[in-house]
């Protein structure tokens, strides 16, 4: 990726303060970002797909107006899912590292549809479990994590400033926290740094606790601080996890270090389907790759990249069918068009229409306002007199927005003997003047992905 050494002025939403502020790395040109990855125990769904896009652009973004960023995304390759996942595929709870290779590989190949560029890092829990024990060490030495008979604990009451990244009061989750199960616990709010487990039923490491698995929370610190040292300059992630996970996270990391954990914040909001979170208890849940059946990759990418990551995506088909429309008319126009390979790019992105470009992208992300700008200007774009223009274009868009703007191929229509029974069912329908009938039929082509278009009957 080319790095054009200008450090635009870049503007972002942190969390921890609810406010848009300019961004200031910590050791400019140098930047660390991590982000949360994922559980790998299934296939990415949507929601993976918005955060990771989201942030990949943060990744390009940075590199692109010149700092050096060391880009951490990580794998939680042992939890209780993928153990029981396990149990339930090999009736072997130690075969969760089969589980963990496929869906990893599986997700590998699904962020490169996307053009997700890989990150710097991609650490493993299992791989970090010694670091985790010196991290739950250091806390217990500190006198803010106690052993129990069960595992390891942290205390909240250490750090009186729990709940400041999710603005969450903590009389009012205490007085919501269920009844103490464990009079060891100080306080049901404490949460399990290392959890001991039966070694004869499952997978653990040996700790000077006893044997058994770290606490969700407490990984990410552990490899956080590994990687990028004990003040991150970007924390990132999908907007359900500021609580608890990201709140436990500061807690401890502040608690052990006694600095700053984070400077900025940045959460995505939720994919929506039919206003309701996406979740596989609702029964709404969407793989990628079943959208990749269905739709180029890239459709998928430019239509999460047109909705503001901090506003709620309501996920539809519809939406998707009009963000291709829209995505081919851009490809078709920026195709041919190279991207700018000179030597003073920095300079051409500081005047014209690029400059309002890089705009609207450094304000927050703004990257439907930045789509919005070269649709209005798509015609003046095009034009031979606006060519050198045009290839710095095509760069932010390549090189920031990661899209390949390739045009569409025609899909191939394949009927299949189901819908040909459904077609002439409707058919059928439609001669007999039974319009309800046709209209349900004609829905449930919809569904299969093919919209029917009717002649008029004789």
């Amino acid at each position: 990726m080319k790095k054009t050494p200008i450090y635009y002025p870049l503007t972002l939403t942190n969390t921890l303060t609810g406010k848009q502020e300019l961004f200031v790395p910590q050791n400019s040109p140098q930047v660390s970002l991590y982000v949360c990855g994922i559980t790998p125990y299934d296939y990415a769904h949507i929601g993976h797909g918005r955060c990771y896009v989201t942030f990949d652009v943060l990744y390009r973004l940075l590199s692109f107006i010149g700092y050096q960023v060391t880009y951490c995304r990580n794998f939680t390759d042992i939890d209780d899912k993928l153990i029981s996942r396990a149990e339930r595929e090999y009736n072997d709870a130690f075969q969760y590292t089969m589980i963990a290779e496929k869906f990893i590989n599986a997700y590998h190949q699904d962020m490169q549809a996307l053009n997700c560029t890989a990150p710097t890092v991609e650490p493993r829990v299992t791989d970090h479990i010694q670091h985790i024990i010196d991290f739950i060490s250091g806390l217990i030495e500190q006198e803010v994590a106690y052993a129990t008979s069960d595992g390891v604990y942290y205390s909240i009451s250490s750090f009186p400033a729990y709940g400041k990244l999710s603005k969450r009061n903590l009389a009012d989750l205490q007085a919501g926290a269920r009844v103490q199960i464990r009079e060891e616990k100080h306080n049901p709010l404490d949460f399990a740094l290392w959890k001991k487990a039966d070694a004869a039923t499952g997978p653990t490491w040996q700790s000077p606790w006893g044997a058994g698995r770290p606490g969700w929370h407490i990984e990410c610190s552990a490899m956080a601080q590994a990687y990028l040292g004990a003040t991150l300059d970007i924390h990132a992630g999908g907007m359900d996890l500021i609580f608890p996970h990201h709140e436990n996270e500061l807690a401890q990391s502040e608690g052990l270090n006694h600095t700053q954990f984070a400077r900025y914040w940045m959460h995505n909001a939720f994919v929506q389907i039919n206003k309701e979170k996406m979740s596989k208890s609702l029964g709404n849940f969407i793989t990628l790759r079943d959208i990749y059946t269905r739709f180029n990759p890239m459709v998928l990418r430019y239509y999460f990249l047109n909705n503001h990551y901090r506003n709620p995506l309501d996920f539809s088909v519809e939406d998707i069918e009009g963000s291709a429309k829209s995505y081919n008319r851009l490809a078709k126009i920026f195709h041919t068009i190279p991207v700018y390979t000179g030597q003073d790019l920095e300079k051409l992105l500081l005047v014209g229409l690029p400059e309002k470009l890089m705009q609207a992208v450094c304000d927050d992300l703004n990257i439907a306002k930045f789509f919005g700008i070269i649709f209005d200007n798509l015609k003046n774009i095009a034009e031979p007199a606006n060519v050198i223009e045009a290839t710095v274009i095509k760069t932010i868009l390549v090189e920031v927005l990661g899209l390949t703007l390739e045009p569409l191929g025609e899909k191939e229509v394949v009927i299949t003997a189901e819908m040909q029974q459904l077609i002439r069912e409707r058919q059928n329908a439609r001669e007999a003047k039974n319009w309800a009938l046709a209209d349900s039929l004609r829905d449930k082509l919809k569904e299969l992905g093919y919209d029917l278009q009717d002649k008029k009957l004789d």
